[in-house]
């Protein structure tokens, strides 16, 4: 995470829905565990969640939110993704959040990120 880069998506706003989307669909897959502190997020994935998937998916998201640092690893729990952010990402990381704890769905998450 370097503290110069900024705090913007770069998906296009076309896009941004099929992405949430794609987040809301893992989620409810395999997520079991959501884990805040203010700028780290801790998701866990059940231990038979498609891996490769997962990576391949917060991967795609790192191209577009640079500003945030996402790590994945396996332990006795399952995958484990954290995302870090700096400090004025906050909406962000509750955007995540929200999408993962199945309080907000998608179309209000994007609008939080494109309005």
């Amino acid at each position: 995470m370097m503290a110069d880069l900024p705090i913007m998506c770069t998906l296009p706003p076309s896009k941004i829905m099929d992405r949430l989307t794609d987040f809301e669909a893992l989620f409810a897959e395999s997520l079991t565990g959501v884990e805040r502190e203010p700028l780290l997020l801790r998701l866990t994935f059940d231990a038979g969640a498609n891996e490769s998937r997962v990576q391949e998916l917060f991967e795609a998201e790192q191209q577009c939110c640079a500003f945030l640092t996402f790590t994945c690893e396996r332990d006795e729990t399952g995958l484990v993704v954290s995302i870090a952010a700096p400090p004025d990402a906050g909406p962000a990381m509750d955007g995540f959040q929200a999408l993962a704890t199945r309080n907000s769905p998608p179309e209000t998450v994007a609008e939080g990120w494109t309005g």
